[in-house]
């Protein structure tokens, strides 16, 4: 039993482990509001919003072109890390006597790189209108989105007291909210409903 155990632990020391384990194309989901976004890359139509794109794993940042009639053109840019893969690679170099082998793979067709986040929200802005107040609010949600369902899980309040000063709702109505959400839209049409 040992025995193999070894022989499987070298078998996945040598090789790629990045590649393995995490493949060299990612996912990244991308929503809108509205929705019905055209999104390109390098000019090439991808589809419309809520998508999901496989793009390859490099270490270059990537760009992506969010269009839809009537409104301002939007860029995504989706910056790249080390992931997963690299650290895999590094357990099994550092546990295996062969050295780095499948780190030097995954380096080299660089599946040790990582988009993140992996999830964007665009929202669109009619043209013309870019100063209204509602821009404004729906541009802070969607930038700290994350931080907002953090406060609002562990009562934070510098976020919130933001957010609050914003819309003029009191916290106590924005944290049922923000915790019902799952996406910056949901969030963002439940405070902007009339």
């Amino acid at each position: 039993m040992m025995k193999l155990f070894l022989s499987l632990l070298s078998v996945l020391a040598i090789s790629a482990c990045g590649t393995l384990f995490v493949g060299q194309d990612q996912s990244i989901l991308i929503d809108s509001l509205p929705s019905g976004v055209s999104i390109y890359q390098n000019e090439k139509f991808m589809g419309t919003t809520p998508l999901t794109i496989r793009v390859e794993r490099t270490k270059n940042p990537l760009m992506l072109k969010a269009e839809k009639e009537g409104y301002n053109t939007q860029a995504i840019m989706l910056n790249s890390s080390l992931g997963l893969g690299a650290g895999l690679d590094g357990v099994f170099a550092v546990l295996s006597v062969t050295g780095s082998t499948g780190f030097t793979t995954d380096a080299s067709n660089e599946t040790i790189w990582t988009y993140n986040p992996d999830q964007y929200f665009v929202h669109m802005i009619k043209t013309g209108e870019e100063n209204l107040p509602d821009n404004k609010i729906i541009m802070f949600i969607t930038k700290n989105f994350d931080t907002l369902r953090m406060d609002a899980a562990n009562n934070g309040r510098q976020t919130l007291d933001a957010l609050a000063e914003l819309t003029g709702k009191p916290t106590s109505l924005l944290i049922p909210a923000i915790n019902a959400s799952i996406y910056p839209s949901e969030l963002i049409n439940v405070l902007l409903s009339k």
